[in-house]
């Protein structure tokens, strides 16, 4: 009985702690739908915003300069037209 007490005291803190995160990170990406949309001029959806944000973090990966390989530069390349590719689709 007691261990039983235990567990369920951790999974409602865990519970919690996974709520708050999930609505913090729902809140954050609601602000930058608003964001989108407003120089857009148009709605965006959740989904859409979500394609955006990879696109702008593939296009840093694959044009701003580091220290790699070739290789790994034509993946973050390939990642780049595929997320522009989601874009053009969602949008």
């Amino acid at each position: 009985m007691n261990n039983e007490m235990i567990l369920n005291r951790r999974e409602q803190k865990i519970n919690s702690i996974l709520n708050a995160t999930a609505t913090a990170f729902n809140n954050s990406l609601r602000r930058v739908s608003s964001y989108y949309g407003q120089v857009l001029e148009r709605e965006i959806n959740n989904r859409q915003t979500l394609a955006l944000l990879n696109a702008q973090i593939a296009f840093i990966m694959a044009v701003f300069p580091m220290d790699c390989s070739l290789l790994l530069r034509s993946l973050c390349g390939c990642w780049l037209v595929l997320a522009l590719l989601k874009c053009k689709e969602l949008l």
